[in-house]
């Protein structure tokens, strides 16, 4: 008997969620942004947990060496980050950075960001012995994760918790992490216990390309009420 030829099958894995991060060595540098942060009497209001993104860093770092430093690494950062995922050429950037001061059981629920890019910083967090990023974390830790962690959840629409997608990653900050990743990734926030707030700094990114001609024109809109 003749024996069929064995089809070959071929895997294409798409869609992959680019994630990149950098452990800095920035002990002075984090102990001038704590300092920015701590003096500063909006971030001890009760308010600020609702309204710190409504302060752009990036306006302050002609008064706050800390915040320029950040601006610049960041954007060092970011570089990096394009020239892995291919995103090639001379870009436009809006750049937002804003502190995230969070006391003792702070939790921040699932979110995303509106840019393309979002990163965040990390200043002052709960001491760790895990490793940065868990990529295949066990599902248990879904439910009982770490103090402080971070979550980045499976941005694929109505992957299941419950099924054989059962894909999240555990991000464990230390001071002088800088993790990026595309701002359509839900994440959030696990609370922490310690005695001291916990410090990052979030940074948005939206690029545009400067060689590329807009077919859509740019303009204003303004809608008053009825």
């Amino acid at each position: 008997m003749t024996q069929s030829k064995r089809e070959v099958s071929q895997r294409y894995d798409l869609f992959a969620t680019p994630v990149v991060t950098w452990e800095h060595e920035q002990p002075d540098l984090n102990a001038a942004l704590k300092q920015a942060l701590v003096d500063d009497p909006f971030y001890r209001s009760p308010e600020q947990a609702q309204k710190s993104d409504s302060i752009n860093l990036c306006d302050l770092a002609d008064k706050v060496p800390a915040f320029k430093q950040l601006e610049m690494l960041a954007l060092a950062d970011l570089t990096e980050y394009c020239r892995q995922i291919g995103w090639i050429g001379e870009f436009d950037v809006e750049m937002q950075m804003f502190a995230n001061v969070s006391a003792a059981r702070h939790y921040v629920p699932s979110h995303n960001h509106v840019a393309h890019i979002a990163s965040v910083y990390y200043v002052a967090t709960t001491p760790t012995e895990k490793p940065v990023l868990e990529a295949q974390s066990a599902m248990k830790n879904y439910w009982q994760p770490a103090e402080g962690a971070l979550i980045l959840h499976d941005p694929r629409f109505n992957a299941s918790l419950m099924g054989g997608w059962q894909f999240h990653a555990h991000v464990h900050p230390r001071p002088g992490l800088m993790i990026m990743f595309p701002a359509f990734v839900w994440h959030e926030v696990v609370p922490h216990f310690q005695p001291d707030p916990r410090l990052s700094i979030a940074v948005n990114f939206t690029l545009t390309y400067r060689d590329v001609d807009q077919a859509q024109k740019r303009t204003t809109l303004t809608v008053d009420p009825a």
